[in-house]
């Protein structure tokens, strides 16, 4: 074996062998992608479809992991209710504008206390709302020498639920989404900030209060319309990209290292539920319970894995983003320069959040890896099209290896090298 002269590997030097562990890894996470996507199918959260998910991989973990743990919660199921709250608030505040200036400034305040936290991912609005039950699902590997020699954490963390497809989604109009997301935030700053000149100053300006007022309810009265088709009219999708990809490629690289460990590092693989729900609850369940030694540990979220160009993601959220961790970012690109022909770069998450916010609110490390498409957005990304046949074995095969080049480089301390 290859070493440099301070006698640690060189990079590289067993590219073959990791070439080919990555091969095997890779085919055993697209059977694990069929199952999820094909044998279940849709996984809606907190729906009985997420449940037999994630009992899936409850299974395939008690094989060769131990401390298997399942974790039950409850949630709220889906987007549509927190952001309809914002949706319906907005409509009463602009229509009430040039009416009751004061009652539109109290609806317009409320709803921006209930957006903050929302769109940030702060916080978690979706306890308002209506609850469903829902489970995550972990397991340990450990290190070769055991519990003794154990020096590192690394988590590997995935989302079994897939969500319910939208028109904001349509692959024609996904370009457009950060746009309205902008608008939306837009308005909802703006409406407080209108009711207050029109209590204020009174007279002519109600009138332009008014018709602002009425601009403001006519775009929240769009968003809530596409809520209700979703809710109404849409089917949850397959979610073979997002996310039984990212499950798939958790539970094949889990089982890899039970048969062959790592040197002085643990290895925990978590599948969460509920996702997809407008907050990643299943990831907050996990953060909560195991806080203390997570400021220890290197979390790696595996999230639309299947299709397109690997990229690592430098911050997520929709307003007031959340930084990724400096030395797991950092290592990333330094390992990704190593394959130039993949074309791996830096990206952002602005269009929500994946299971690392509740990790990186917290002030713990974290790193998000997902694929893009040549346009730069996720592919059949809440659409029905997210099926196995649209997975691109090339891609899984590129994110095992990545993943493992990353792994094995934080066994050996690398990620928190100057």
């Amino acid at each position: 074996m290859m070493t440099d002269p301070t006698g640690r590997e060189e990079p590289g030097a067993s590219r073959t062998s990791l070439g080919e562990a990555a091969a095997r890894v890779a085919a055993r996470a697209l059977e694990h992608i069929r199952v999820l996507s094909v044998d279940i199918g849709p996984r809606g959260s907190a729906t009985e479809g997420e449940r037999k998910g994630s009992e899936y991989a409850e299974g395939e973990l008690r094989r060769w992991a131990r401390d298997v743990e399942v974790q039950p919660f409850r949630c709220s199921y889906t987007y549509s209710h927190p952001w309809g709250a914002v949706g319906l608030l907005l409509v009463l505040s602009g229509a009430l504008l040039g009416v009751s200036p004061v009652v539109a400034f109290t609806l317009a305040l409320l709803n921006l206390l209930l957006y903050l936290p929302l769109a940030s991912g702060r916080g978690e609005v979706g306890r308002l709302f209506p609850q469903r039950s829902s489970r995550n699902v972990w397991g340990v590997v450990g290190a070769r020498g055991g519990a003794g020699v154990t020096r590192r954490r690394v988590v590997l963390m995935a989302h079994v639920d897939s969500t319910r497809a939208a028109l904001l989604y349509k692959p024609s109009q996904l370009k457009n989404l950060r746009f309205n997301h902008m608008v939306n935030l837009a308005s909802v700053l703006a409406a407080p900030v209108l009711a207050l000149l029109a209590f204020v100053l009174g007279g002519p300006v109600l009138l332009v209060v008014r018709v602002l007022g009425g601009v403001i309810a006519l775009i929240a009265g769009y968003g809530l319309l596409t809520l209700v088709h979703r809710e109404t009219l849409m089917p949850y999708v397959h979610g073979a990209n997002d996310n039984a990809s990212g499950v798939g490629l958790t539970l094949a690289l889990g089982e890899h290292y039970a048969s062959e460990p790592l040197e002085a590092t643990e290895l925990w693989c978590v599948v969460t539920g509920c996702e997809e729900s407008g907050y990643p609850a299943g990831a907050r369940r996990f953060v909560d319970r195991h806080l203390s030694w997570l400021r220890d540990a290197e979390v790696i979220v595996l999230d639309n894995i299947g299709a397109g160009d690997l990229r690592h993601l430098t911050r997520e959220g929709i307003i007031l983003p959340l930084a990724m961790d400096d030395g797991l970012l950092g290592l990333a690109r330094r390992l990704g320069s190593q394959h130039p022909d993949w074309d791996i770069r830096d990206s952002e998450c602005d269009l929500g959040y994946t299971d690392a916010t509740p990790v990186l609110a917290k002030g713990c490390r974290a790193l998000v890896l997902w694929a893009e498409g040549e346009d730069g957005l996720l592919k059949n990304y809440h659409w029905p099209t997210d099926v196995f046949e649209n997975v691109e074995p090339q891609t899984i095969t590129r994110a095992a290896e990545l993943v493992m080049e990353l792994i094995e480089a934080i066994d050996r301390g690398e990620h928190r090298e100057e």
